[in-house]
């Protein structure tokens, strides 16, 4: 399934504001991120700090994806 994914912070400064990935089916968080450091190696060490949202929401690794939704890669947030 392909999908339209929005980049945040140092990931959006590095490749884009968006990509498109084609994820195997049944999509997941998990495949989707498998498929995002495939694609960008560069950040494969980041891999397990990074944050998927589904429609807005926090998701975890096996939340599925259906076509459609909208779907934000981005780094830990911290602030103060």
């Amino acid at each position: 399934m392909r999908i339209e994914v929005k980049l945040f912070a140092v990931l959006k400064e590095n490749i884009g504001e968006t990509v498109e990935l084609e994820v195997p089916e049944p999509a997941t968080v998990s495949g989707l991120l498998d498929t995002f450091v495939t694609a960008y190696p560069q950040f494969a060490s980041a891999k397990a700090s990074l944050n998927v949202a589904v429609d807005h929401a926090y998701s975890p690794e096996d939340q599925p994806i259906a076509p459609g939704q909208e779907i934000a890669i981005f780094p830990p947030v911290s602030g103060g």
